[in-house]
């Protein structure tokens, strides 16, 4: 087992997207938006410019450079996003499998709290 590996399961044992009532609590909403723009663009291989252009769009205005890499250097430091080089200056980018529970945790217990709203409108 890598050192790698520990660090993995000890961020799943900490952050158990099953007990966990929002499991992206810690992130900010632009990380969250950066982690389902990625999972949606993951069979490309997205780079840092398509991750931007999709957030560009969805956010209707223009997204820093600065804030952009800085946040996914973030995402990659916490096991969120992988890194993976395509040339010397292009980089792709992935979700690991921990976002990807992460993610579907999380819109589950979005899921949870809409239907829980609409139930307790209808008493």
């Amino acid at each position: 087992m890598s050192v790698n590996d520990t660090t993995t399961e000890r961020n799943e044992s900490a952050h158990d997207a099953a007990t966990d009532p929002q499991p992206l609590l810690g992130l900010t909403q632009f990380q969250r938006d950066m982690l389902f723009v990625v999972a949606r663009l993951d069979e490309t291989n997205p780079s840092g410019v398509r991750i931007k252009n999709e957030l560009r769009e969805a956010y209707g205005d223009e997204i820093n450079h600065g804030r952009l890499y800085q946040n996914i250097r973030e995402l990659v430091d916490e096991e969120f996003i992988e890194k993976r080089p395509v040339d010397g200056r292009t980089n792709a980018y992935r979700v690991s499998p921990l976002a990807h529970k992460r993610l579907e945790a999380h819109a589950a217990w979005e899921q949870r709290c809409l239907l829980d709203g609409n139930e307790s409108d209808t008493t």
